[in-house]
């Protein structure tokens, strides 16, 4: 699956759930402040042993559901692009893009999370509230329906009202750690960075819906 997807999992240390009726309701007016963000990231795939590997840097960008713009500066570039109507994954070392459409079943990421309301979280997800200290809050999500979703659970921490980690597992079990840094909330995007057209030197290799 494209790289994007399999490293943005990850999964914290279990916690006492806590039994609240309108967390989903908590956690989407939360999220209203990072439908458009632009932040530095850290991204770590964690072992069994919870020690964090094979680090990689870079920034991201998301406005809604489907518009966001994930740069991977460290070790190695790669860019991907959702434009609402197409995904792109550009990797400049190997001269390839590929492109794939997005469409009205597209299944849940977290960046589509991010730009989510209540009724989206209810649609697809169980929620709850794990307690995670003061002046900390932490909403684990589960899928309702197999298949519907890029991960088997998506954890997301925020220090304060400021999102700071998710941790997200995949359906094989790998776990990954995004860390968040220099978050800000501007007003609007310029809207050409949630396009992508390919040099021209690029190999564009085009997938359907199901590739």
């Amino acid at each position: 699956m494209l790289r994007f997807f399999q490293t943005l999992l990850f999964l914290l240390v279990s916690l006492p759930a806590m039994a609240i009726a309108d967390t989903a309701d908590q956690l989407s007016e939360l999220l209203q402040s990072h439908a458009r963000l632009s932040a530095a990231f850290q991204q770590y795939t964690l072992g069994d042993d919870n020690l964090k590997s094979e680090n990689a840097s870079g920034r991201l960008w998301i406005e809604g559901v489907d518009r966001f713009r994930w740069e991977t500066e460290s070790p190695f570039p790669q860019t991907i692009i959702s434009d609402g109507q197409w995904l792109w994954v550009y990797d400049p070392d190997l001269e390839q893009a590929t492109q794939r459409p997005l469409g009205e079943g597209e299944v849940m990421t977290p960046a589509r999370v991010l730009g989510g309301d209540v009724k989206q979280l209810n649609l697809y997800f169980n929620v709850k509230q794990i307690e995670a200290g003061t002046g900390n809050s932490l909403f684990e999500l589960t899928p309702k329906k197999e298949g519907s979703a890029e991960f088997q659970s998506l954890r997301l921490l925020f220090s304060g009202d400021l999102l700071a980690e998710l941790l997200i597992q995949d359906g094989l079990g790998q776990r990954s750690l995004i860390m968040l840094s220099e978050q800000s909330f501007p007003a609007a995007f310029d809207q050409t960075m949630f396009r992508f057209v390919p040099p021209a030197s690029v190999d564009v290799i085009v997938m359907d819906q199901n590739g």
